[in-house]
């Protein structure tokens, strides 16, 4: 190999999601071994495709799809990721470094992968937004609002929280809700 340092595991991990098909943990694991030649661990794998999935700690994040399955998540590229070189993938992981290809230039570049990036920024924000609203709510006391809704908008809100939970995978939250109900019994 002349003048090509060896590849970093996010790089082949890359490489393997490279090839189109879509892929859970085990199967990159496996492949990337097969690949380098390297013994690679799945906990390090699952770990750097945590990484490379999130667009809050890459921008490659945003072309990354992860999907839930019956076997565990699945991961792969969008179609139009596979216009950029594998080193300008490459450089969509890294925050800093001089002359690296940026998101802003793959939209310029490549302006069909700005609906990855306008939908992913979009569903972030108004998660972000849900995020905070929720955790103004569950602040205990020191934030304690009270508020008359009907049983309609109860639904809507509880949906709401549902569609949140699921977008998340799931989480464990603790809520204290309290209902008084007027006009019921001698109240």
């Amino acid at each position: 190999m002349m003048g090509k340092e060896k590849k970093t595991n996010s790089e082949l991990i890359i490489d393997t999601l490279r090839s189109g098909k879509a892929l859970r943990s085990p199967d990159i694991t496996s492949m990337v071994a097969e690949n380098s030649g390297k013994d690679i661990k799945i906990q390090d794998v699952a770990s750097i495709l945590a990484k490379l999935s999130n667009s809050n700690k890459c921008d490659l994040g945003y072309l990354v799809k992860k999907q839930k399955t019956d076997r565990g998540y699945v991961y792969s590229l969008v179609k139009e990721a596979f216009n950029l070189t594998p080193e300008q993938t490459y450089d969509l992981t890294r925050k800093t470094g001089k002359n690296r290809f940026t998101m802003e230039e793959a939209l310029r570049k490549y302006p069909s992968l700005k609906k990855y990036v306008k939908s992913a920024r979009s569903k972030a924000s108004s998660k972000q937004q849900s995020a905070r609203s929720t955790k103004r709510a569950s602040t205990g006391s020191a934030s304690h609002h009270s508020r008359e809704i009907s049983g309609e908008s109860l639904t809507d809100v509880l949906g709401e929280l549902v569609r949140e939970i699921t977008d998340q995978g799931g989480l464990n939250i603790n809520v204290n809700l309290t209902v008084n109900f007027k006009g019921l019994g001698g109240g």
